[in-house]
Order: structure tokens, then C-alpha cells, then sequence
């Protein structure tokens, strides 16, 4: 016999607003874990969001990994940074529909981060103060 999941976690936050839990389901199945865009990439662009200094050397990376990183850091703190040439560096490094998914998946995560945090939930890793 199939038994129903539990709500848990943010879900059950998510879950009081049944049409908003079904979008996060659809945006965590079609982007967030699976997508076009591979999901290490994605996952270290969140790392940069988090503040891990293990990614803040952008020196050490690909330059599709740079590109990616310097489009995420455009995206949250600084949107004059996606000049000229950073784009041209993106259109070299991803397809348009992977730009698309890529810069919806560092919004979303970064939105969805600060949402959480103002409901006093920590994000999945991350310390508190």
C-alpha cells in the first residue's frame, strides 16, 4: 500500500498555501534538481549565495564556472556587473534556454533564502548567527 508523504519543514509552510506547494514541487523537480543547466553548476552558484568562502576565488574555476558565478553575482547584488561583456562571456558559455534556467534558479534560490530567513528558518547548511 502507497502511503501518503508527510508535510515537513518548509513544506509545511509552503503547504498552507496548497497552489504555492505545487509550484515548489514543479519548480524543485524542473529546475532546482533537474533542469537542462547541470545541477553541480547550479549548486555551486547557490554556494556563492551562501557566502562559502571556498567559492569566493572565482580565479580557480572554469571559465563557464566564472561566467555562471559573475552572471549570479550580477543577479543578486549588483546588476550593473552584467555589462557588455559579461554577456558576451555568457552567449560563448550556455544556450539561451540555460541562461533562462540559470538566472531563474540563482533568483529563486536567493529569494527563497531571504523569504526563509524572515520566517526564522535556516536555510539547509547554513548557521545561525
Amino acid at each position: 500500500m502507497t502511503r501518503i508523504a508527510p508535510v515537513a519543514g518548509t513544506d509545511a509552510i509552503r503547504a498552507r498555501l496548497p497552489a504555492a506547494l505545487d509550484r515548489y514541487a514543479e519548480t524543485r523537480a524542473t529546475v532546482l534538481e533537474g533542469g537542462i543547466v547541470d545541477r553541480t553548476l547550479k549548486e555551486l552558484c547557490a554556494r556563492y549565495l551562501a557566502d562559502d568562502p571556498e567559492v569566493a576565488d572565482f580565479e580557480r574555476f572554469s571559465e563557464r564556472e566564472r561566467a555562471a558565478l559573475e552572471w549570479t553575482h550580477a543577479i543578486a547584488y549588483d546588476s550593473d556587473k552584467a555589462d557588455e561583456e559579461l554577456w558576451r562571456r555568457l552567449h560563448e558559455q550556455f544556450s539561451e534556454p540555460e541562461l533562462v534556467e540559470l538566472g531563474y534558479y540563482a533568483a529563486f534560490v536567493l529569494g527563497q533564502t531571504h523569504w526563509l530567513r524572515t520566517l526564522g528558518v535556516r536555510p539547509r547548511g547554513e548557521v545561525s548567527p
